[in-house]
């Protein structure tokens, strides 16, 4: 009997030794005089300490952690050690020795004897929840920059009505330039103080060469149907276009036409990486895209208003289409193409 109930603990004991040693979590049992009885592997890798292991006091790994000012984790296992008579759980920011940073969801319990009368020591337990404690930043951080944009949204127009009050005496250029740079700095500020990344407001280099690769076609083939279009009227409509007229203007280049490419960026930056993007990581999983796609093109039509309403509502659907192609491809480069050479050539070829 006795060797049966051996062979049965000894088996419990190897199952119990498989579970914590391949379970994500990471686990600590700290006996009541501070000593570290048992670590399990995944707790090791979280810490990224090699100073915390079986049979040494828990003291010399606290005294190293709080040069790393750990000191929200260290709490809970203070906490947890000398206030036995209760639990605690929370989520902590941990930094390794190596310098990274992780956040942990913290759990603790106690252990009992064999009656279940005295605590033996406590068991720490945590899971590894950086990558959501990373989407909530990023959440949180989005609803920041959409605020700031509604702010510009506002103080723009008072610079419109200030403006127009005037009598107009600044050129629209000048306007659209005095817009994309307040912008510009609204969003190097939110790169500075967020966690948003360059790569987030669209500026990264995932896909790009099949990016650039599908719009410059795109873009070729857009501009031959603009030319075809245009011969077509000179032809068939001389009423409308002059036979005479040259098919590109060319008397239209002006200063901005050698700075709109420094638009083209700003503004698809703007209403795609920031606009666009941060509306997609606000609103609701399940609800469509073309929500993002709409509201961000609109808001670019609107901050347009000193154009016009026909170039508010072109500027507006031309975006709702590079909209489409920036959430197929996650990057605004290639969107610069269409977007300069169609904008260009409506002035030459269009006026």
């Amino acid at each position: 009997m006795s060797t049966g109930k051996n062979e049965s603990l000894e088996k419990q004991q190897r199952f119990f030794n498989r579970i914590t040693r391949d379970i994500s979590d990471g686990l600590i049992f700290v006996d009541n005089h501070g000593i570290v009885q048992y670590l399990n592997p995944s707790a090791e890798m979280l810490l990224g300490t090699e100073s915390l292991k079986e049979g040494v006091k828990i003291a010399p790994f606290i005294q190293e952690d709080i040069r790393h000012s750990n000191d929200d984790f260290l709490q809970y296992i203070l906490d947890s050690i000398y206030a036995k008579e209760t639990t605690h759980s929370g989520d902590v920011r941990y930094i390794r020795t190596d310098g990274s940073t992780r956040w942990f969801h913290m759990k603790t319990s106690y252990a009992h004897d064999e009656d279940g009368l005295h605590k033996t020591g406590v068991i720490l337990q945590f899971s590894d929840i950086t990558d959501q404690q990373k989407a909530k930043q990023k959440y949180s951080d989005a609803i920041m920059v959409l605020i700031s944009m509604i702010a510009v949204m506002a103080i723009w127009n008072y610079i419109y009505a200030v403006w127009d009050q005037l009598g107009r005496p600044l050129s629209s250029s000048v306007l659209s330039y005095i817009i994309e740079m307040i912008g510009l700095v609204g969003t190097l500020l939110a790169l500075h103080y967020t966690s948003i990344t360059v790569t987030d407001f669209g500026l990264g280099f995932y896909n790009i060469r099949k990016s650039i690769r599908f719009n410059s076609i795109l873009t070729f083939v857009i501009l031959t149907v603009m030319i075809m279009t245009k011969l077509c009227v000179q032809r068939f409509f001389p009423n409308i276009i002059s036979p005479d007229k040259p098919l590109f203007n060319w008397s239209a280049v002006s200063l901005a036409t050698y700075l709109y490419p420094l638009s083209v960026v700003l503004q698809e930056f703007l209403t795609r990486g920031a606009a666009q993007g941060c509306l997609e990581r606000v609103l609701p999983d399940n609800s469509s895209p073309a929500i993002s796609i709409i509201v961000s093109s609109l808001f670019f039509g609107a901050i347009h208003v000193h154009k016009g309403l026909a170039f508010m509502l072109g500027a507006a659907a031309l975006l709702s289409f590079f909209g489409v192609l920036y959430k197929k491809q996650g990057t605004i480069w290639g969107l610069c193409i269409p977007h300069f050479f169609l904008g260009l050539s409506l002035t030459l070829l269009w006026g």
